[in-house]
């Protein structure tokens, strides 16, 4: 078996990590500013900074953002009063749905729990506002043709209500794993010293469960502000502010305009995101030291238990009949409530532009693996090398989940439309937005994956002699694997069904999967939009299975003895 380093070689290998580190830190700095720096500058602070001068590229900008405000007021309210709503219900839908899992009995139930869950990861967009058309909608196959009833969803609380669903599953993974984190040892002193179960969850489990409470609160509020989707297809006649940017952009191309909604629309954004951080901050003081030493027992005889459960029970299965009728509705035809299976709607999807997956697959992968690699990479370099600056880059790597996709699609029409830097129209401009979107996802992931990693082995790798590069490659990476392919899966199913940026970048010559879809329910055409959905979480879940297989092969070929060194079963250098 060959070692990465010849033990002979300690002995000349000592004390070379300081001149090491010395010789090449001009070279480093250097690869930071041109590799790491310079992207970040150009696309993301450069598209940003355009897009605030072009809002106030007017003769009376004040009275300019006076008249859209007054133009737009109700629509901007309906913005925050829907995400709002839709933050608060889902953030308390999804606490009760992860403690229901936690206290659930049996392994298969729990599979299955967080497989329905992890589905909404994969679901392309407008699927819930589909899915809830078809089946409760005013000719849905359960409320009009099973129940003989007209409902009509089209209004302020259809949209609320379908937000709530969609933000509650993405919710419920980050309790999910805040409760796996949970010092068991803090709830089971509360039992001993005689405290009820409603005492113990309100005096010890929410407490200490706040900062998730709060990412899953601002988070949601996030999402809820930039998705111009449900609203589209569930609001009616109640607008939002972010259906009205995209209808101004595809109807009047009204930059100006369109760029000084985003601004007004970003200040509740930025506002929720400095409350997140300083509550955050507050929290992590608060919580300093509370680390997951004892799993945590919920205790599954009390008088919250059944009821608990029965939510449960009816949220997954409101989950199956969505992703039933996404599959089913596309091979269903009606007639005088009758229900017939055909064929006919896979002819209707060939009329279609199909070539779009084959873009959007090679977009989402590309921007996925290259997206995770840069994160990953920049965040080793913040956590590990840079001692100043950190925070700037760290709220500059936040901006593009900040702002609201419209915002950031507008912000890179304004940045390369034009040369030296002209991208529109190209295949460029719909990799880097994915991309640079998609950036805070995987930094967080890094830096999470860093703070577990110690730098004992990075020391001793140095210590023998091995350069930045190599100890990057052969040490820290092998370490953080499992976060990396966790970014890349994540990262490749957003990029395959985002819409909110990437709608306003498509030309004729590139389009995307999901402009295929949005095109078909425009049009009304909801069988062949379920087929096209149901195509889009086939090939997501695919890719999961094979990034599954990768990473297995990976981790059985490899290994990390205690030295510290990276061997290879089959003796070969890594």
């Amino acid at each position: 078996m060959n070692f990465l380093f010849s033990l002979k070689k300690i002995g000349e290998n000592t004390g070379k990590r300081v001149e090491h580190s010395t010789l090449f830190s001009a070279i480093f700095f250097f690869f930071f500013f041109c590799v790491l720096l310079l992207p970040i500058l150009l696309f993301i602070l450069y598209p940003i900074i355009l897009l605030f001068f072009k809002a106030f590229q007017v003769e009376n900008p004040v009275q300019h953002f006076q008249d859209i405000f007054l133009r737009y007021k109700t629509s901007y309210f309906h913005s925050i009063e829907s995400s709002f709503y839709s933050a608060v219900f889902s953030t308390i839908l999804a606490f009760f749905m992860a403690y229901g899992i936690r206290s659930v009995e049996g392994k298969g139930w729990k599979n299955l729990a967080m497989l329905l869950l992890s589905m909404s990861m994969v679901s392309p967009p407008f699927i819930s506002s589909l899915s809830f058309i078809t089946l409760y909608g005013r000719r849905g196959l359960i409320s009009y043709r099973l129940l003989g009833l007209t409902l009509d969803p089209y209004h302020k609380w259809g949209v609320i209500f379908m937000q709530s669903i969609h933000f509650a599953c993405l919710n419920t993974l980050f309790f999910t794993n805040a409760l796996e984190d949970f010092d068991g040892k803090l709830y089971d002193s509360g039992r001993d010293l005689g405290a009820d179960t409603l005492s113990v969850l309100k005096d010890i489990l929410l407490p200490l469960l706040s900062p998730a409470i709060l990412a899953s609160f601002f988070l949601s509020f996030l999402r809820g502000l930039s998705d111009f989707g449900t609203p589209i297809i569930i609001g009616g006649r109640y607008s939002t502010l972010a259906t009205e940017i995209y209808l101004q952009i595809i109807g009047y191309s009204d930059f100006s305009k369109t760029a000084a909604m985003n601004i007004i629309l970003l200040f509740p954004a930025f506002l929720s995101f400095l409350l997140y951080r300083l509550s955050m901050k507050k929290a992590d003081e608060r919580n300093k030291g509370q680390k997951a030493k004892t799993k945590l027992h919920l205790d599954r005889k009390h008088c919250l238990n059944f009821p608990v459960q029965i939510l449960l029970f009816f949220f997954l299965f409101f989950q199956v009949l969505q992703y039933a009728s996404i599959f089913l509705y596309g091979f269903l035809r009606f007639y005088k409530k009758q229900i017939f299976f055909t064929w006919e709607n896979i002819e209707s999807l060939f009329q279609y532009n199909l070539s779009t997956m084959g873009l959007s697959l090679l977009l989402a992968f590309a921007a996925s693996v290259l997206g995770s690699f840069f994160a990953f990479l920049l965040s080793y370099i913040l956590e590990r090398k840079l001692k100043r600056g950190k925070r700037f880059l760290d709220f500059a790597l936040s901006l593009p989940y900040l702002l609201p996709g419209t915002c950031f699609g507008l912000a890179y029409i304004l940045a390369f439309n034009k040369p030296p830097f002209k991208l529109t129209g190209t295949f460029w401009i719909l990799l880097f937005s994915l991309l640079f979107r998609q950036i805070p996802l995987g930094s967080r992931l890094a830096a999470t994956a860093l703070s577990q990693s110690p730098i004992s082995l990075e020391l001793a790798a140095r210590d023998l002699g091995a350069g930045p590069i190599a100890v990057f490659f052969q040490i820290i990476l092998p370490g953080i694997l499992p976060s990396f392919i966790s970014s890349v899966y994540i990262q490749f199913s957003q990029g395959l069904t985002t819409a909110g940026a990437i709608m306003f970048l498509i030309s004729v010559k590139y389009k995307v999967l999901v402009y295929t879809l949005f095109d078909a329910i425009n049009q009304g055409d909801y069988a062949v939009a379920s087929l096209i959905s149901g195509f889009m979480i086939l090939l997501s879940l695919a890719f999961t299975f094979l990034l599954g297989r990768v990473q297995n092969l990976i981790l059985n070929g490899c290994r990390v003895p205690r030295v510290g060194y990276l061997v290879c079963r089959k003796g070969e250098r890594s």
